[in-house]
């Protein structure tokens, strides 16, 4: 089983049917809204299975026995009775039923390994507002994905999430007490809303289409979050208004976050150069009126994906990972993504908002990917270089792992790029 924003890296999403729908070249537009305002959220009523205490009296889980696998049912965009059934996992470009072979071992590196599993992996990290907690998908108690809760610096872990469906994107709202994700229990990826303690869950969304990756406004009034178009075929960027239910189509992008900065609504994504590609790019765009503008394209290579973008706390820089040569498949299947082992690199960097001042974070050891910004400055990301695909942090402040001309090597994703770097 793969799973979301990289792991098996939302690099590796979820398990499935082998449908691309990438992102359009093209700029941001708007097109009409498909489905109108005025509804209200519906409440889910969720299995009776347990539910962890508070975060403040969080505890170890006792591991469970997983449930068997079960069969893909129904087709990308076509809802099913059965909450058991297997919707496709999605990959970072955006490709549904995709796997990849494991990944070597490699030694810490000097990094800081925050979480620790014995079998499964840990997913789509993100931290709290306040910088105390960290909010995860992960496999460790079972087959399918579920969002767990635990504080920086602690061991024990709440899961906020017992269903049999997977459960995946988790995000913090900007006051730390509510988290919105995604999961297939409705039988396709929709959006939900949980309070911190995983009770009173909502549905937010219930379309046709596969709904991915929620992200706050920095009020925590509305949502962004990426959407299979149903008429376009591409990814598409969605905003819903959590107080009107209104949803309204803004482009086409994948992942997309809302930046944090309070003085204008900014939204970074990733997009494909061309329809159908793997060679994505990370873009902003301004949402002045409800509407895409002054899109631009801020860190982009020629020899590697640039991917999952995630803004600095005040929203002046950006993480990101890198994937070399990302159209190379591994061995006869050539649906297989490329791993470490494979010849592909992935690493994190950063960027400032304006494009210039990149670094590296990570040392092109094992597969490092979907990072995420802490509010000491710190950016936490999931690496399988213990050996299992588990959460480990760096800090920024420090320039050890810069790029310079001295280390840089052939396969460096931004060797041919005209971007100002730090250390250069």
């Amino acid at each position: 089983m793969m799973m979301l924003k990289m792991n098996r890296f939302r690099a590796l999403l979820l398990a499935g049917g082998a449908l691309l729908i990438s992102a359009n070249g093209t700029g941001c537009s708007i097109l009409d809204n498909g489905f109108g305002g005025g509804s209200q959220p519906t409440a889910y009523t969720p299995p009776p299975a347990p539910v962890e205490e508070a975060p403040a009296h969080a505890h170890a889980l006792e591991v469970t026995n997983p449930r068997p696998a079960g069969s893909l049912a129904g087709t990308l965009f076509e809802n099913t009775d059965s909450v058991d059934a297997v919707m496709p996992l999605v990959n970072v470009f955006g490709e549904f039923g995709h796997d990849s072979a494991a990944a070597p071992r490699f030694g810490p590196g000097g990094f800081e390994q925050v979480t620790f599993l014995d079998e499964g992996y840990d997913s789509d990290v993100e931290v709290s507002p306040d910088g105390k907690w960290l909010v995860f998908a992960s496999t460790r108690h079972n087959e399918r994905p579920e969002i767990y809760l635990q504080r920086v610096g602690g061991l024990s872990v709440t899961q906020l999430t017992t269903d049999s469906a997977d459960d995946a994107f988790p995000t913090f709202s900007p006051d730390g007490t509510r988290v919105a994700f995604c999961s297939t229990r409705n039988g396709s990826w929709d959006l939900y809303l949980m309070d911190l303690d995983g009770k009173n869950i909502t549905q937010l969304t219930s379309s046709q289409m596969q709904e991915l990756h929620p992200s706050f406004s920095p009020d925590g009034t509305r949502l962004v979050y990426c959407a299979t178009g149903t008429r376009s075929g591409q990814w598409e960027l969605w905003t819903i208004d959590l107080r009107s239910m209104e949803k309204r189509m803004i482009g086409y992008g994948l992942f997309p976050v809302w930046s944090p900065n309070t003085k204008k609504d900014q939204i970074a994504f990733q997009r494909a150069r061309q329809r159908g590609s793997r060679w994505f790019s990370v873009w902003m765009c301004d949402l002045i009126d409800s509407e895409a503008r002054s899109v631009t394209e801020v860190a982009v290579s020629g020899n590697a994906a640039v991917v999952s973008p995630s803004w600095s706390p005040d929203g002046s820089m950006l993480a990101f990972s890198t994937i070399v040569n990302p159209g190379l498949h591994n061995g006869s299947n050539s649906n297989a993504y490329p791993t470490a082992h494979g010849g592909s690199q992935q690493d994190v960097w950063i960027i400032n908002a304006d494009g210039t001042g990149r670094r590296r974070l990570t040392d092109g050891n094992g597969v490092n990917a979907t990072p995420t910004w802490s509010k000491d400055g710190r950016v936490f990301f999931v690496s399988d270089r213990g050996g299992v695909d588990a959460i480990w942090s760096a800090r920024v402040s420090k320039p050890t792992a810069i790029m310079t001309a001295e280390t840089k090597r052939a396969n460096d994703p931004f060797a041919s790029t005209s971007k100002d770097e730090v250390g250069h």
